[in-house]
């Protein structure tokens, strides 16, 4: 990842300093592979991060063009361990609804880090809290085709679907990029959720990555505001 953070933040001095202006378009892909000698993936993945701060976009028979001279202003939430999110799946239960195939768009792409074109399996879930009838939550799981088996396991137990791709699959999953959006209930997904159209709710999306900074999985998780809150606590390390 230090790659990616390297030439992210090298593209992005350039953006304020004004090398590329607003409106303009980034070198291509391929030149900066040959410039910064790194790999497609990296220059990817850079821009992407550069995508997620509103620098610049992605334009049709254009290439990447600058958006916009300094990041967005953004409230950044922290998350603790990667066990703080197994233990709140261990807790709750799952019922699936339906799995289908997808190819990811450019949007889809930017919300679950997988690559633009590459085939997903969209799980679609209702996450429930033990002996409770009313869903805490709706959740899509996004998996590689190749780990789709564990579909079939889902509803077996509390295991959840982040370790059930490591153990079948011995992959690791080393890092967990996390963001929290505050959104309204459509009408369809306050129905799947037996809930209130326009009733506010948290959007938590989750890219799920491996020692190298692969996609490996994403989710993309709804709960009504009522439902579920968010704790985090802080300790101060002595200097």
């Amino acid at each position: 990842m230090t790659k990616v953070v390297n030439l992210a933040r090298h593209l992005r001095q350039q953006i304020e300093q004004g090398r590329y202006p607003v409106g303009t378009a980034l070198p291509t892909e391929a030149e900066l592979q040959r410039r910064f000698a790194v790999s497609r993936h990296t220059v990817r993945e850079a821009l992407r991060d550069l995508k997620s701060e509103g620098l610049v976009s992605a334009r049709a028979g254009v290439g990447t063009v600058v958006r916009a001279r300094a990041p967005a202003a953004s409230f950044v939430h922290g998350m603790g361990t990667l066990e703080e999110i197994i233990q709140f799946g261990e807790a709750t239960r799952m019922k699936l609804l339906a799995h289908e195939s997808v190819v990811a768009d450019g949007a889809l792409a930017a919300e679950t880090g997988a690559s633009e074109g590459q085939e997903l399996v969209r799980v679609s879930l209702l996450r429930f809290r033990p002996k409770e009838r009313l869903p805490v939550g709706f959740l899509y799981v996004y998996l590689r085709p190749e780990h789709s088996e564990v579909i079939d396991e889902i509803e077996r137990g509390s295991i959840p679907v982040l370790r059930l791709v490591e153990r079948r699959y011995a992959v690791g999953i080393k890092e967990v990029v996390q963001r929290i959006l505050a959104v309204a209930l459509t009408r369809a997904q306050a129905a799947a959720l037996s809930g209130k159209p326009g009733k506010p709710a948290l959007k938590v999306t989750r890219q799920y990555l491996d020692g190298e900074g692969r996609h490996l999985m994403a989710t993309v998780g709804l709960y009504p505001g009522e439902r579920l809150s968010h704790n985090t606590r802080l300790r101060i390390q002595p200097a």
